[in-house]
């Protein structure tokens, strides 16, 4: 026991070294009131022996405050506790889509997605072939992957070459928008109403032809994906997206 009763008296010491002689003299006697009057049932314990330890060895980094504990000024080096986190974007990407493919308000390229990429003629100049087998995007891709708005299904995009290409972009479009659909993706729409749309965009699409032959095949096909585009099919381009270079959303009116 270090005390008894109401007060207990700790008696340390303080060693003094001068160059010459160890001088050894009493520190001040230090009172300490006990606390069984203000905090009934609690106790305070000190460690029985006094250990000196070395300073530790420098750090590279500033030390940690506490939260109680305002941080040191006492370095140069600037408080960063103060500094607020930055919050966390998707990437933006930097990829760039061939001027053919590049979503605007009067793209291009003439293109319906419910035919043919080999009806596709352009609205501004002559269409080369040859650029049709450029690279779709800068830096070339060697696949991509197209999101379609309010469709439930991407178009992914494989380089028929050692990149994608402009016609690869146009074909992958057209067989995707051209898979049959199921009973059950045609009851997944959100509405009746929106049922409605895409039926009245299913019968548009085949009665559009002229060929009595051609008319009755596009019929038998049934329901496709581009009917859930709901007449919106014309092509108005690609923008890039936040998900990273090799996505890309698909522009229709």
């Amino acid at each position: 026991m270090y005390g008894i009763g109401r007060h207990a008296i700790i008696d340390r010491s303080l060693e003094v070294f001068d160059s010459s002689r160890l001088y050894v003299r009493n520190f001040t006697k230090l009172t300490i009131r006990t606390l069984s009057s203000a905090m009934p049932g609690k106790h305070v314990r000190f460690a029985e022996t006094n250990i000196i330890h070395s300073p530790p060895p420098s750090s590279p980094f500033p030390p940690l405050a506490s939260p109680s504990t305002p941080p040191s000024t006492s370095n140069n080096l600037p408080d960063l506790s103060s500094i607020p986190l930055p919050i966390l974007q998707p990437m933006a990407t930097s990829t760039q889509i061939h001027p053919l493919l590049r979503s605007s308000r009067i793209p291009i390229l003439n293109f319906d997605l419910r035919q043919s990429p080999s009806t596709i003629t352009s609205n501004h100049q002559r269409l080369s072939r040859r650029a049709l087998y450029e690279p779709a995007t800068e830096p070339p891709l060697r696949s991509l992957t197209i999101i379609i708005p309010n469709l439930p299904w991407t178009v992914t995009v494989d380089a028929s070459q050692g990149y994608v290409t402009v016609q690869d972009v146009l074909d992958a479009l057209y067989h995707s928008l051209r898979t049959n659909i199921s009973t059950q993706d045609f009851h997944t729409l959100p509405s009746d109403q929106a049922r409605r749309k895409v039926a009245v965009a299913y019968a548009q699409r085949y009665r559009r032809i002229t060929c009595p032959r051609e008319y009755e095949d596009e019929k038998r096909r049934g329901v496709t994906r581009v009917d859930f585009l709901m007449g919106h099919t014309r092509f108005m381009g690609l923008s890039p997206t936040s998900f990273g270079p090799e996505y890309f959303l698909l522009h229709t009116t």
